[in-house]
């Protein structure tokens, strides 16, 4: 999936601070600048989030909590390698933390090292069987692979567990498209999101199995429902030199003026 066509949230970071075994330093006042470093990076302030855990680590080189935290941060901070150090320290310590196998299995996809990537989305979601993120994860890796039939149980189950989950819900109607569902499909993308979103995606799923003129009318009414929306509007644009057709007046960018005219 291109970013150009993404309204869903999909593939989920992996934000958690570990599982219950995880090493924790009992020091007070490691234990607040713990606390501050998880606040930080729930609130996205990654490089504030690794000063703080990067502390805590040479203070504390057994706290693997701190380690994973600092890992987390190194992952979404753009230093892979010494991200993919720390989690390796930390699964050594703590070979059953799913967390830290989300984020290697993050890791792993950036790298296009697929196979490895799955074997650890499916490792965190067996040691996390009621993750709804871990099995989004799981699912999205699938459905990116091209193996669609195998994504939808799991998809499935999941969102009977978490049925008020999005992510899950809306990677389970592309799934059902993938799969030629195009039925169920649709009423996922209907309980996930507005009408505008829902026929935006299934004007997605049209388009990835290249039923362009579906694709259209599905791009056409999203951008109807919600002008203010540009997603839709930019897939129309791409999709009317595809099918040589012109864009509907209303939906036409106005020129930008010359330079020095009145």
């Amino acid at each position: 999936m291109t970013l150009r066509h993404v309204s869903a949230v999909v593939l989920a970071a992996a934000l958690a601070s570990g599982c219950a075994t995880t090493s924790r330093s009992a020091d007070p006042a490691a234990q607040v600048r713990r606390s501050l470093a998880e606040r930080l990076a729930s609130q996205g302030d990654w490089a504030g989030a690794f000063r703080a855990a990067d502390a805590l680590v040479e203070e504390h080189p057994g706290d693997t909590a701190a380690r994973l935290l600092r890992a987390q941060a190194l992952r979404h901070g753009g230093a892979p390698v010494e991200a993919e150090a720390d989690l390796a320290r930390v699964l050594l310590e703590d070979p059953s933390n799913p967390t830290a196998h989300e984020e290697l299995a993050l890791l792993c996809e950036g790298a296009s090292r697929n196979e490895e990537a799955l074997v650890h989305h499916r490792e965190a979601l067996r040691l996390a069987p009621e993750s709804a993120r871990a099995a989004n994860n799981l699912g999205f890796a699938l459905l990116a692979r091209g193996r669609h039939a195998d994504a939808v149980p799991i998809l499935e189950k999941a969102l009977r567990a978490h049925p008020a989950d999005v992510r899950l819900r809306n990677n389970l109607g592309f799934a059902y498209a993938a799969t030629g569902d195009f039925t169920r499909a649709s009423r996922q993308f209907a309980l996930g999101g507005t009408e505008a979103q829902a026929r935006h995606n299934l004007g997605v799923a049209y388009e990835r199995g290249r039923n362009l003129p579906m694709a259209w009318d599905m791009y056409l009414a999203a951008a109807r429902l919600d002008p203010g929306v540009r997603l839709p509007r930019s897939n129309l644009v791409h999709l009317s030199r595809e099918l040589g057709r012109p864009l509907p007046p209303e939906l036409v960018e106005p020129a930008e003026p010359t330079k020095g005219a009145p």
